[in-house]
């Protein structure tokens, strides 16, 4: 196999070559995201996986669990606008080295934790270490792909997310039940500082510092942009003025809360509410997050030949984003009116998998509308939907406890309303306006 569309030119030199095909190396490095974002949501799922047997041996309760998850939530938040600052001036390639160290270091030690003040100072520690992981994905699609194809680069990130909770708790659940709960967090660890070494030799920040990109791939990446993607002032006094900038963080918001509790609560979900037991968790969790993987594929593909077919953006993205949602808000109702284990599943399935087409498309508003700010407003929208990631672990249980969890399914269902409705308030056809000083510092 080559790297070119067709035919091989040859030996590559080393900088940006010459060729009469493009070559395919912005796919290769969507691939290496997809794997990025696997192994990250597999560090998030072994932690929701391993809920029952983790309480046991420190002695703590559901609340307690789920206020050690809000930390994770809470570091991951305050870390977003920084994180993606940092992007801006030192380029996704450093930065997701950075993180995937970090978070690597963080699951190791999750693993050693003895104590319920060890645990939650190492969990928060572990969001702010992942903070930027997925804000520098998106802003390598930014830089990597042209605008339509961007839809299904997308929906490699997140795709790779969610297939860590889809095949995850079928490897993880007997891994836990024959090796214990802390073996579990070491060898994730050990997966995070293996894919941080192939992600440092083999990416770069942009296509022509890449020697195996030739001139043609670089031509056809930049074909149509705005402005091309470069470190500059972040306007975000101009940013903060205009309606779409709140509504994008609303829509992530309304988004996220739904995705999230599924990705932390799902498991213990199924033995408490639905009395699944312990070793049918992993094959219902698993079928669960298996759909949303297939739903995000679908997405990116479906906005982008909307896109290549002459809808606008808003038809593609938005509205795109909104169908999800309806469908996630319906089937989560749904998934309250039978006591069938396995038809109750169904609904949770397909209702995840509808917030999947919101999620994968909320990215590729953000970076359609930021033109050079791909990582600023994609931070912005991702600290808002980790506002609600940050609520949810906390008070799921304490709803649970007080009204039941049927109680919890409707309240997800009535944040995916106000992502609706956030979704169709953004504006999607233009961009965010910045002064013309922004741009021409950024561009």
């Amino acid at each position: 196999m080559t790297l070119n569309d067709e035919t091989s030119t040859g030996t590559m030199p080393t900088g940006a070559t010459s060729g009469r095909r493009a070559t395919r190396v912005r796919w290769y490095g969507g691939a290496l995201i997809f794997v990025v974002c696997f192994v990250a949501y597999l560090d998030r799922i072994v932690f929701s996986l391993s809920a029952t047997p983790l309480m046991t041996t420190l002695g703590i309760t559901p609340v307690q669990f789920g206020l050690v998850t809000s930390l994770f939530n809470v570091g991951y938040f305050v870390t977003q606008i920084p994180g993606g600052l940092f992007i801006q001036r030192a380029g996704p390639r450093r930065v997701m080295t950075i993180a995937l160290l970090a978070w690597s270091l963080c699951t190791g030690l999750t693993g050693i934790a003895g104590t319920l003040v060890v645990l939650a100072a190492v969990r928060f520690a572990f969001g702010v270490g992942e903070a930027p992981v997925f804000t520098a994905a998106n802003a390598f699609c930014a830089n990597w792909f042209p605008t339509r194809e961007r839809g299904r680069a997308n929906s490699l990130m997140n795709a790779g997310a969610f297939l860590g909770p889809a095949i995850g708790p079928i490897l993880l659940v007997p891994f836990i039940g024959h090796f214990g709960w802390r073996a579990a967090f070491f060898l994730c660890a050990v997966l995070g500082v293996g894919i941080t070494v192939v992600w440092a030799f083999f990416m770069r920040d942009r296509p022509a510092q890449h020697r195996l990109v030739n001139e043609a791939e670089v031509r056809l990446i930049e074909e149509g942009k705005e402005a091309a993607p470069a470190p500059g002032p972040v306007p975000w006094s101009a940013f903060l003025r205009q309606r779409s900038f709140w509504m994008l963080a609303l829509a992530y918001f309304g988004t996220l809360w739904t995705i999230q509790f599924f990705i932390y609560w799902l498991p213990y979900y199924l033995q408490k509410g639905l009395n699944v037991p312990f070793s049918q968790v992993g094959g219902y969790t698993g079928a669960a997050f298996a759909f949303i993987t297939v739903s995000v594929l679908t997405a990116g593909l479906v906005s982008d030949r909307l896109l290549r077919a002459g809808r606008s953006r808003y038809q593609s993205r938005n509205l795109v984003a909104v169908a999800g949602l309806a469908v996630a808000c319906g089937c989560l109702v749904m998934s309250t009116t039978t006591d069938n284990v396995t038809l109750s599943v169904a609904w949770l399935s397909i209702a995840l998998g509808g917030a999947g087409f919101a999620q994968t498309v909320a990215w590729a508003i953000a970076t359609d509308i930021s033109r050079s700010f791909t990582a600023a407003v994609g931070s912005w929208m991702n600290a808002w939907g980790f506002v609600a990631a940050a609520i949810v672990p906390t008070l799921a249980p304490l709803v649970a406890g007080r009204f039941g969890w049927s109680s919890v399914i409707i309240l997800n269902a009535a944040m995916a309303v106000v992502g609706i409705v956030a979704f169709l308030l953004t504006t999607t056809n233009t961009p965010l306006r910045a002064p013309a000083r922004s741009i021409a510092a950024s561009g």
